[in-house]
């Protein structure tokens, strides 16, 4: 991680990227002289003749970068980065204090893991599909499988439903 230079102005923001591409990018931009942050966790792989430690991305597909509204294009043009991350069409940042506490919680060398996002109860909406539109509850079933929860209130009546956790949106 090498640092362009220490200016007000710069924010972090986060960077969509092709899987598996994330390391490369770091590189990439750290060649910019840009400061990047990419966490990682250690997993354990099984192959037919090993088993071994490895260190991935502890957020698949999403590296983070320090910049201004004026170099943002640079990175934009890195092979394997598709977008910014985005929020109305406009590249969001990400807190300085954010990146902070991520960088605290992996300084740990504990077993982090990655969790759903949703929990059991949240409000959400559907955002694909066939449902798309639908406001209800998630709920889950015995085997962790996210289940939509639609309630008739006239009838008195509720009904469920599979679902995958991209389809939904958090609305509460």
């Amino acid at each position: 991680m090498i640092m362009k230079q220490q200016q007000p102005d710069l924010k972090w923001y986060v960077l969509y990227t092709r899987p598996k591409f994330e390391k490369k990018i770091c590189r990439e931009i750290d060649y910019l002289k840009y400061e990047n942050y990419l966490p990682l966790k250690v997993v354990t792989r099984r192959w037919s003749d090993r088993i071994k430690q490895i260190e991935e991305p502890l957020f698949a597909s999403y590296v983070f970068a320090k910049t201004d509204d004026r170099h943002k294009v640079e990175l934009l043009q890195i092979a394997g980065v598709i977008r910014f991350v985005a929020v109305e069409g406009k590249p969001s940042t990400i807190a300085a204090s954010e990146i902070e506490r991520i960088k605290l919680i992996e300084s740990q060398g504990r077993d982090i893991q990655n969790e759903d996002y949703f929990a059991e109860g949240d409000q959400v909406m559907v955002t694909q599909g066939a449902f798309t539109g639908f406001k209800g509850i998630l709920m889950r079933n015995v085997n962790r499988q996210s289940r939509f929860l639609i309630r008739l209130p006239l009838l008195k009546q509720a009904i469920s439903v599979e679902m995958s956790a991209s389809d939904l949106l958090r609305i509460n």
